[in-house]
């Protein structure tokens, strides 16, 4: 690489930003670090001390959460390189660097393979029967879930530097902790994470938001038209002659039938909890859906500069994907159901247990 012979002195230690540049890269950062400590430590508090936020779904959130903590916390040791101008990583030792910059990829990593397991839980919910949630979502195997979603991007990051593909530690150019790019086999590295970490969830992403709007739009589509039907056999089920509507039992249906056999009293307040189920589930999915969303609204431009390989705005990119562990919280706070008032509570330090 050619360097300009009238820059700043980044420039003659080998990166490829200015030192102002790097000085609002670490101003920018340290604060985005402390808003994603903060507001997911929030999270996990919620989680923590209210019961009703303890379930199946809330594990991935809460796996979601601890990740984007730990990233945090793995790129905050990136803040004094950035910030310094010595040649190499300005601590003593390279060690925190190493460590910090494998911690950053496997969160981030498992940060990606969480998102997926969100949608896969929020389309097997709604579109499945009550029986096949209940038989795949058993404690062992959403605890084998977690463990899949930190092992494959562990083995992706930590794997090919053994094996001599890559390395991690002082990436000079950057001035980050992370992997070497000057590396010889750098780009086979980033080939190999890659592939291990973002197509499938990303995928899986994809296929279960469809399949959720498919069936949801199916489903109000059947619902209109079976309380025309119930409607119009109101009459015929007073004289004895009733109509039992058979429909799938799952957090979006409503059975007509105990609708028909109860007594008026008992279906106005069955059709009103399911009808408030219903909503909680479809808002829970919404704000959900605005997670990944978000997700990828902010990795697009990270993952445009890796596929064209613009290292020159690498951390550009960074800085704006690392944003997205600062919003989730506030998406939460902002339109989840549950979190909403908890998170607004703790905030205005009235949480009750």
């Amino acid at each position: 690489m050619e360097l300009p012979t009238n820059t700043s002195v980044s420039y003659l230690n080998g990166t490829l930003y200015t030192y102002p540049e790097l000085i609002f890269f670490s101003v920018g950062f340290s604060i985005l670090i402390v808003l994603a400590i903060g507001g997911n430590s929030l999270v996990l508090v919620a989680v923590v001390r209210t019961k009703k936020l303890q379930n199946v779904t809330n594990v991935f959130v809460v796996n979601l959460s601890v990740a984007d903590t730990l990233s945090s916390f793995g790129f905050l040791w990136s803040v004094p390189g950035m910030a310094s101008t010595t040649p190499g990583y300005p601590l003593e030792s390279d060690g925190p660097c190493v460590a910090a910059g494998g911690l950053l990829l496997i969160a981030v990593g498992c940060s990606v393979s969480t998102l997926g397991n969100i949608a896969l839980n929020r389309c097997i919910l709604i579109t499945r029967p009550k029986e096949t949630y209940q038989w795949l979502y058993t404690p062992k195997k959403i605890a084998l879930m977690v463990l899949v979603s930190w092992l494959i991007p562990f083995c992706a990051i930590v794997v090919p530097p053994l094996c001599g593909v890559g390395d991690l530690g002082f990436d000079p150019e950057s001035r980050t902790c992370n992997d070497v790019d000057p590396h010889p086999r750098a780009a086979s590295y980033d080939k190999v994470q890659f592939a291990c970490i973002f197509p499938v969830p990303l995928l899986v992403v994809i296929v279960s938001y469809i399949l959720i709007w498919r069936h949801v739009k199916r489903h109000f589509r059947n619902l209109r038209n079976n309380t025309i039907n119930l409607q119009s056999t109101t009459k015929p089920s007073e004289s004895g002659s009733t109509s039992k509507p058979d429909l799938s039992n799952n957090a979006l249906s409503i059975s007509h039938k105990n609708l028909v056999e109860s007594s008026p009293r008992h279906i106005s307040g069955s059709s009103d909890h399911l009808s408030r189920m219903r909503n909680d589930q479809l808002a829970i999915t919404k704000n959900l859906f605005v997670v990944v969303l978000a997700f990828l609204v902010c990795f697009s431009p990270f993952a445009l500069m890796i596929i064209t390989k613009s290292s020159r705005y690498y951390l550009y990119g960074a800085l704006i994907l690392f944003f997205n562990g600062c919003i989730n919280p506030l998406i939460y706070a902002a339109k989840h159901p549950h979190f909403r008032p908890v998170l607004r509570s703790m905030v205005r330090c009235r949480c009750s247990a």
